[in-house]
């Protein structure tokens, strides 16, 4: 009778813990999507600032270049939050790591 209960019991918490791990990586995925469409519009701004001011005529600008490089500091800001991993043979390192081995 015990060996039922006892069995029962760790059956029990196992589906238990089973349901919180998968509710977890489930938010963990949906987290992550998140953080990526953001590093993407991130990416597709930097590149459209880029293209707007190809010749220098924002930035050059005493009142309009203030702002356009406040931007571009910004932008900066929220490349460097954002690690890309670069993969070199077996082992993965960061964008972040990388500069400071150099």
């Amino acid at each position: 009778m015990l060996h039922y209960i006892i069995t029962v019991t760790f059956g029990i918490i196992t589906i238990f813990f089973g349901l919180v791990t998968f509710y977890a990586l489930r938010r963990i995925t949906d987290y992550e999507n998140i953080i990526l469409n953001i590093n993407t519009t991130i990416q597709s701004i930097k590149l459209q600032l880029k293209t707007i001011d190809d010749a220098g005529t924002f930035e050059s600008d005493d009142e309009v270049g203030f702002f356009f490089k406040e931007v571009k500091q910004l932008g900066q800001q929220l490349e460097q939050l954002f690690e890309t991993e670069v993969e070199d043979g077996n082992s993965k390192k960061s964008s972040k790591e990388e500069k400071k081995e150099k």
